[in-house]
């Protein structure tokens, strides 16, 4: 299809009558040049003059359509061809310019199509490869013309973009937009920019990206931000972002136009300015009484305002430093063609020639006439300074040689006229002076004079030996004596006492006696900068030689009176050291003390012979951690997560002490509600450990502490605090504090009561050792290892980089996370609670008429008559497991479990865990869901009146990351249900078969899941729960559940079976 260019088409082109006209008065005018044809794309490009000069491209399309742009305002604001494109299109028309249709139409969009994709529901398969897209930049370089046409007036940044040619943007910031929140974005009938079907290159983004988010500001403001030449196609360059552009479209497709007349298709090149790259060549010549500075500008050079930091030459670009942008301007501004630059007096020429002329030797090569060449004489700079001590002052004799010629800084100027011009360095002299300049020196003739003997060191120590790359530094005898100086590295040689928990330290300074030494270290102690000695010298404390003594005199946090050269200090202080620190010797039994504590995992203890438990790795590093720290008579803090088998970690260190020495003696204290838990994991893992709990009336208690035999006491906190003096006379081997939290108030009576009690070592197993404020951790270590953070005020005045250091050699946390690659798949563990005292009643009230009804129904043959009812007994046994509130009204009454609950929920949510509970009781449910509400905790809820399709929505929600507590009725959630976005289940009750509780922990434990998962069963100790427990090791499926009251038939438990259930 061939397209003739006409009156009347061009008229019809036109956005008005008026644009015609005026667009044929520019063709007239001959302002259309350059005009070119491109053959690949079938196109032309035209350059229009006007206020400035514009593009214009027109493309002829496979139809034989027109379609045309340029980049002035007008374009973009009206439809249709602006005055520009007009006066192009008539200029085409004069040169009988044929349009013609010279590609296949390979395909047509049906619009259609693209309707009715926005509204489908289906996209396109997400792996489906794109098509990446050409990007060509542009970047636009103006001059200023006339008197500064060396100078540029602006620079502006477009683009193009197309699959197999490419097309002008001429909006930037709506097809930014559009690319940055992935929409569509037209450029012509024939090509859009289609976010599923193409895709760019990461190095063009990178643009985008920085174009974007100045275009937006730009956009934001009412107010052009970077003047009026800002069009939609085009970017005025600012300033501030000059070098970051460059450094961007160097890598990529630019082309560079310079002021309308040169155009580079090549790559740009961008560089730092380097020795060679000139832009002037300058001349200096003489004239009677002064020197004339010429220049000539190279050709093809422009420069920037100095805020851009930038010169084009050609087609690349120089960054430059800020010093050089200066520099520049300063050339830029005086330059004008056939006219010199400077004048300069014959006076003033030894100042041109060396502060001037190294300047502008930057930019251009100098040369200069040969007369006034053989004047100038450079020699290389050779600064002295003498410094001499005399009569309680410092005396500087400062000099600068070139060659055989002296001059001091200090002396009169010399007047007398020489034919030799000296070209100083200026900038070394400048640094000497300066430096200086930092001391109140005082000239005196021609030298410099420092009083007062506190300036005098300061100088002399820390400024004199910068100095020394600039000068050559001579000090007399008088001036040395100020300066001590060690034959030898000070030292700090550590050692551990015997086999005590105590360091011998010793101190050493060579030249130095060990009386002085003692002031050496009160100086450090002090934080002073420098210490007189006996015989005038003075030690410069800071210097890095002293920092071994520095840091060690920190670190062994002794006070100024118990300062030593020889020294005992406790033994946790040696872990305070800094083993890399030049000067410090430590003793290769303390090396390897502090190795073993580091590094457990190495040390060479064996897991005891006698302990019946498989421990895995990091379990066996645990208790290496513990026993290293033990023997040493150290202790810590043992905060593993919660799962990871804190319990068993320590028996091992208990078990292994009773192999080691049969007569050890240990101390547990933990929460009442979990004494009777340590006892049961002790005798599980370690049965020939003898274990007394010390609990119940005072009577019993007394009575307890008298059985010689016990290996093991257990008791609790309230206990302890009301017992301790019981325990006055006994040193334990070791003291163990479960739940250490309990004891994070110092000023609590339970603390205070647990710190009488004498022990070797002392560990703390928690979780959780700071709940609320850092000070709990100063009490939980105060109480281990009493002295290692120092008093309640260094503690507090210390960073939170140095408490960690401090405390890190003795607190042992691993994450579940961290130690993934040990857990399996699943882990699971028991935790046993206590009935409290008003439970416990309903409890044995309840045994006792169920065994009655139980034996009655025996005796008279009538029990398989009344096994519903007898059945439905044993449910409300396990219902005041539960909670009372199950089976009773009465109000005030509490479950131990469900605080045991609350304690877990509470650690789990603090260590990021999303916890799933499990109860197959709906109204337990409405319990705890109460208690979560009290809380403020948000939650899930699940049970049978869920509907099915809100019971998928919770569950993807949970899944998703919502909430991390998700509340589940085993008859509702049981099976069917996907919460793999937990990772930790808790069993509230137990269950007759033990299948059942598998099918609640696998809606965690399933495909999909990515975290291993711990499942926790709450058990009664005491009750019927644990022989179901029992039951459940003997026989995999006893029955289906346990029902309430009114439901299904249970499947056969014998009598025998039910009346062992009933024994306790």
């Amino acid at each position: 299809m061939t397209t003739v260019l006409s009156d009347f088409l061009i008229r019809q082109l036109a956005s008005s009558q008026p644009v015609y006209k005026r667009g044929l008065e520019y063709y007239r005018a001959g302002l259309v040049e350059y005009v070119s044809y491109n053959e690949l794309y079938n196109s032309y490009q035209a350059k229009v003059s006007g206020s400035y000069m514009y593009e214009v491209e027109i493309d002829i399309e496979d139809d034989g359509s027109l379609d045309f742009a340029c980049d002035c305002e007008a374009s973009f604001t009206y439809p249709g061809a602006c005055k520009h494109v007009v006066a192009t299109l008539l200029e085409l028309q004069e040169r009988g310019t044929v349009f013609e249709r010279n590609r296949q139409i390979l395909s047509k969009k049906s619009s259609l199509l693209t309707e009715f994709k926005s509204v489908q529901k289906w996209k396109q398969p997400a792996l489906k490869k794109k098509q990446k897209l050409l990007v060509e930049f542009e970047l636009k370089v103006m001059a200023a013309g006339g008197y500064f046409k060396h100078m540029v007036n602006y620079i502006q940044l477009g683009m193009k973009v197309g699959e197999n040619r490419v097309y002008v943007v001429k909006d930037l910031y709506a097809f930014l937009k559009a690319v940055n929140q992935k929409r569509p974005y037209a450029f012509t009938n024939k090509f859009s920019y289609e976010p599923d079907e193409y895709v760019f290159e990461e190095e063009d983004e990178a643009v985008f990206d920085l174009l974007f988010r100045l275009l937006a500001v730009e956009e934001h403001h009412t107010k052009n931000t970077y003047g009026h030449k800002s069009t939609k196609r085009h970017l005025l360059m600012p300033a501030v972002y000059m070098h970051s552009f460059l450094d961007l479209l160097a890598a990529r497709n630019t082309i560079l136009h310079v002021d309308s007349t040169k155009e580079y298709k090549e790559s740009l090149q961008v560089k730092t300015l380097e020795k060679g790259d000139d832009f002037f060549k300058f001349f200096l010549e003489e004239d009677d009484d002064m020197v004339e500075l010429q220049a000539k500008l190279l050709p093809d050079v422009l420069f920037v305002d100095q805020p851009y930091q930038s010169v084009l030459k050609k087609d690349t670009f120089y960054k430059l430093t800020e010093e050089q942008a200066k520099s520049l301007e300063i050339l830029a501004n005086e330059y004008e063609e056939d006219e010199p630059i400077d004048v300069i007096p014959n006076d003033q020429l030894e100042s041109f020639c060396s502060e001037v002329l190294p300047v502008i030797s930057q930019y251009g090569m100098v040369e200069m006439e040969e007369t006034l060449k053989g004047k100038i004489d450079q020699k290389p700079l050779q600064a002295s300074i003498k410094v001499d001590y005399e009569e309680e002052e410092l005396v500087l004799d400062v000099s600068f040689r070139y060659g055989q010629e002296v001059r001091n800084p200090f002396a009169k100027k010399d007047a007398a006229h020489s034919d030799t011009i000296m070209v100083r360095d200026v900038e070394k002299e400048q640094t000497i002076l300066q430096v200086l300049e930092l001391h109140p020196f005082e000239v005196e003739g021609e030298k410099l004079v420092l009083h007062r003997i506190q300036t005098i060191i300061e100088f002399l120590f820390e400024h004199l030996p910068s100095l020394k790359s600039y000068a050559d530094i001579y000090l007399t005898s008088d001036a040395k004596k100020l300066l001590f100086q060690p034959g030898s590295t000070p030292s700090v040689s550590v050692d551990v006492e015997g086999e005590s928990n105590w360091l011998d330290v010793s101190f050493s300074i060579d030249g130095i006696s060990d009386e002085e030494i003692v002031d050496v270290l009160r100086a450090l102690y002090n934080k002073k900068k420098y210490h007189r000695l006996s015989n005038g010298s003075f030690i410069h404390l800071e210097e890095e030689q002293y920092g071994s003594l520095q840091k060690a005199v920190d670190s062994l946090g002794a006070s100024a009176k118990e300062l030593n050269k020889n020294m005992n200090v406790p033994l946790h202080k040696a872990f305070s050291l800094d083993e890399s620190q030049a000067g410090l010797k430590l003793s290769k039994k303390l090396h390897r003390l502090i190795q073993d504590v580091q590094s457990p995992e190495f040390s060479e203890w064996s897991t005891p012979e006698r302990l019946d438990a498989d421990l895995r790795s990091y379990q066996e590093t645990g208790f290496r951690w513990i026993r290293t720290l033990a023997k040493s008579g150290l202790g810590g803090i043992l905060a593993d997560d919660m799962g990871l088998g804190k319990t068993l970690q320590t028996i091992t260190h208990l078990q292994a002490d009773k192999e080691a020495a049969s007569e050890a003696k240990s101390l547990i204290i933990a929460p009442a509600s979990v004494i009777y838990n340590w006892e049961k994991e002790i005798k599980r893992f370690a049965p020939e450990l003898h274990v007394v709990v010390i609990a119940g009336a005072k009577g019993d208690r007394d009575h307890a502490r008298t059985i010689k035999e016990a290996d093991i006491w257990i008791t609790s906190y309230p206990l302890i605090q009301r017992d301790y003096e019981k325990y006055e006379g006994i040193t334990f081997d070791t003291l163990v504090l479960d739940e250490a939290q309990a004891i994070k108030n110092e000023q609590a009576k339970t603390t205070k009561a647990v710190r009488a009690i004498k022990a070797s070592s002392r560990f703390a197993l928690s979780g959780t050792p700071i709940e609320n404020r850092i000070d709990e951790l100063y009490t939980l270590m105060q109480t281990i290892l009493p002295g290692l953070l120092g008093t309640k005020k260094q503690f507090r005045d210390r960073s939170h980089d140095e408490i960690a250091k401090r405390i890190r050699p003795f607190i042992l946390r691993r994450l579940k996370r961290e130690v993934l690659k040990e857990l399996p798949e699943k882990m699971e563990s028991v935790q046993y609670t206590d009935l409290l005292p008003e439970q416990k009643k309903y409890y044995l009230a309840q045994v006792k008429q169920l065994r009655s009804d139980v034996d009655d129904a025996i005796s008279n043959d009538q029990f398989q008559k009344k096994r519903i009812e007898i059945l439905a007994g044993l449910t409300k046994l396990r219902q005041i497991c539960c909670h009372p509130r199950l089976v009773s009204e009465e109000d005030g009454v509490e479950s131990g479990k469900l605080l045991r609950l609350m304690e877990y929920v509470e650690e789990g949510m603090e260590a990021g865990q999303r916890m799933v509970i499990f109860s197959q009781f709906t109204s337990m449910l409405a319990i705890i869901r109460a208690e979560f509400e009290e809380r403020g905790w948000e939650f899930f809820y699940l049970d049978g009146q869920t509907p099915a399709a809100e019971r998928l929505r919770l569950a993807d929600h949970f899944n998703q990351g919502e909430k991390s507590l998700f509340l589940v009725s085993l008859k509702a959630g049981g099976t069917g249900l996907n919460l793999t976005g937990g990772d930790t289940v808790i069993l509230y009750d137990t269950w007759w078969n033990p299948a059942i509780e598998e099918q609640a922990a696998d809606r965690v434990y399933r495909f999909g899941q990515t975290k291993n998962v711990q499942v926790i069963k709450l058990i009664a100790n005491g009750t019927i729960e644990e022989k179901i427990l029992a039951l459940h090791e003997k026989k995999k499926a006893l029955v289906d559940a346990v029902i309430q009251p009114g439901e299904a038939q249970m499947s056969s438990l014998s009598a025998e079976e039910i009346k062992e259930l009933l024994t306790f």
